[in-house]
């Protein structure tokens, strides 16, 4: 499992590291610079459509993907059942979160015909999610590897067309439905290489007689409650920063936070990547009853190297990244949040290996409860500190959720698992943190190398930690090239 874990993490990576940032700066970031401080509105949309997730998935992804890597052969009866109730909770969050905005929030007529659209997007991307789910729980790893950014592959194309041409005019609302019709182009491909792949009824086996089915459903529902709050909580305390900063601060605040949290969530795209591939295979571990301890550990290691890594170099290069992303805007407002925010990226990392664990073994309650408190947590946080500092407030509040988050889900792992870090395993992690800090400071303040040179270098440095410290052993490498 470790063997197959390191070659597709590997293959997922270099497909991701090959298209989405593409999307990411090439696109999204080119969208924001042509239409200024209208992207803050844009951005907190988009993060209002975020927050509501839960009616759009109700934890039908993750429950779906655990249970069918388990048992394959309940495929057929659960994908019409989950696709059809997927459809009834789409069109009630499409309806509540326009009813929130509308009523609650204040947007005006305006602005709500984009959210639309990007709800529609959102349940577009959660359906891809969920018909990914099947393939990769019948252990098709690899094509989910392919198939993970064939939506930003195809948005390159579409948004591509509406930013280099002339053919339409350029508006939010344009761009939003040239990633519609992307998300709807990756959901048929998905759909039909699922269908070669397994045989399964669309039609819901309560369609023709509700009555007789109804308690199959709200047996799905009530299994897939604890998977829903997860979502729920985990997007609430993720999303809520950009929502809070546009109504407290203003749009203008609210585009300097993007600025920032869009090269952290392009980081973040390794974690999502690392969960993805393994809740299928800790599900399976612990199906059979073997130990998920080698896993987690190598996981882990691989995951707090790289994103100690990118993060230090991100920090230490933050200036000249922001002006090669945006020349004109950019300023020391957006370096010093910039320089708060991209360090979440560390404990968001560690939070998606170890929630992930504790998903594939069930305890969604037990992490539901640090989640809640980490709501009120951000919350209190941001409610205190937006008002004297703007976007690098909600930055910090942010940062200082995610360590609590992450401290907490390895706190749990402990108690569930019986973990015992090793004394070594101890200075394994603090001394490549260390060694990173030391060496990118000295590297980015001492040397007289182009920056550009100099990032470069520090992914370097990264490899050479990971060795230096034994993050990765040889005979896990050597393993690797034998397949």
């Amino acid at each position: 499992m470790k063997r197959e874990f390191l070659l597709n993490i590997l293959l997922l990576v270099f497909i991701n590291l090959l298209i989405k940032p593409i999307f990411i700066f090439g696109i999204d970031l080119g969208v924001q610079n042509r239409v200024g401080e209208d992207y803050g509105t844009y951005f907190a949309l988009l993060n209002l459509a975020y927050l509501f997730q839960i009616l759009n998935d109700f934890g039908i992804q993750s429950f779906n993907n655990r249970h069918i890597s388990q048992h394959p052969q309940l495929l057929p009866k659960y994908f019409p059942n989950l696709l059809a109730i997927k459809w009834l909770l789409a069109a009630v969050y499409v309806t509540l979160t326009m009813a929130v905005a509308a009523f609650v929030l204040g947007y005006g007529a305006d602005v709500l015909p984009l959210l639309f659209i990007l709800l529609v997007n959102q349940v577009l991307v959660q359906l891809i999610l969920f018909l990914r789910s099947n393939i990769s729980g019948l252990g098709h790893y690899r094509l989910d590897s392919l198939l993970s950014s064939l939506d930003k592959l195809l948005m390159v194309v579409t948004c591509g067309v509406l930013i280099w041409t002339d053919w339409l005019p350029f508006l939010l609302l344009n761009f939003a439905l040239a990633q519609t019709l992307a998300l709807f182009v990756t959901a048929i491909v998905v759909f039909i290489l699922l269908r070669q792949r397994a045989v399964f009824p669309v039609k819901p086996s309560w369609a023709a007689n509700w009555r007789a089915g109804k308690p199959a459903v709200f047996s799905m529902f009530r299994q897939s409650l604890p998977y829903a709050l997860v979502v729920l909580l985990m997007f609430a305390y993720t999303r809520l920063d950009a929502v809070l900063l546009e109504r407290m601060a203003g749009a203008a605040h609210a585009d300097v936070y993007a600025s920032a949290f869009r090269l952290l969530e392009a980081c973040n795209m390794f974690g999502y990547l690392f969960a993805s591939l393994l809740l299928p295979m800790f599900a399976r571990l612990l199906k059979g009853k073997e130990t998920v301890r080698p896993l987690t550990s190598m996981s882990f290691k691989l995951i707090w190297a790289g994103s100690v890594t990118l993060a230090a170099a991100i920090f230490f290069a933050r200036e000249d990244l922001l002006r090669l992303m945006m020349p004109v805007r950019a300023n020391e407002y957006r370096f010093d949040v910039l320089g708060v925010l991209i360090w979440a990226f560390v404990p968001v990392s560690v939070t998606y290996i170890f929630s992930t664990l504790l998903t594939a073994r069930e305890r969604m309650m037990r992490m539901n409860r640090f989640f809640l408190v980490g709501i009120a947590l951000d919350l209190a946080l941001n409610l205190l500190l937006i008002p004297h500092w703007q976007a690098i407030g909600s930055a910090t509040a942010a940062l200082v959720t995610q360590i609590f988050i992450a401290s907490a889900m390895i706190w749990l792992c402990v108690r569930e698992f019986e973990f015992r870090p090793s004394r070594l395993g101890l200075i394994q992690t603090f001394g490549f943190f260390a060694f990173i800090l030391v060496s990118d400071w000295l590297l980015f303040e001492e040397t007289a190398f182009a920056w550009s040179i100099k990032f470069v270098a520090a992914m370097g440095l990264g490899l050479v930690g990971l060795f230096l410290f034994k993050m990765v052993g040889i005979k896990s490498l050597q393993a690797l090239g034998k397949t």
